[in-house]
């Protein structure tokens, strides 16, 4: 009886493990996702720190 107990918690503990797993590679890919948009919007506000005041430019609307 004990060993039944045991083997059903096992499972579910199991269960659980690998569905938190997903989630953490599920954000882990996000947060990548994140420092690569970033990295580009700095390298844009660098490009764009080194027009002159009256330099016409556009910003994009929707998506990218």
């Amino acid at each position: 009886m004990a060993d039944e107990a045991n083997r059903t918690a096992f499972l579910e503990i199991q269960g659980r493990m690998i569905e938190i797993t997903g989630k953490l590679k599920q954000v882990q890919n996000q947060m990548r996702n994140k420092e690569g948009e970033k990295k580009r919007a700095y390298l844009t506000l660098e490009e764009l720190r080194q027009l002159s005041d009256d330099t016409n430019t556009y910003k994009s609307i929707g998506l990218s």
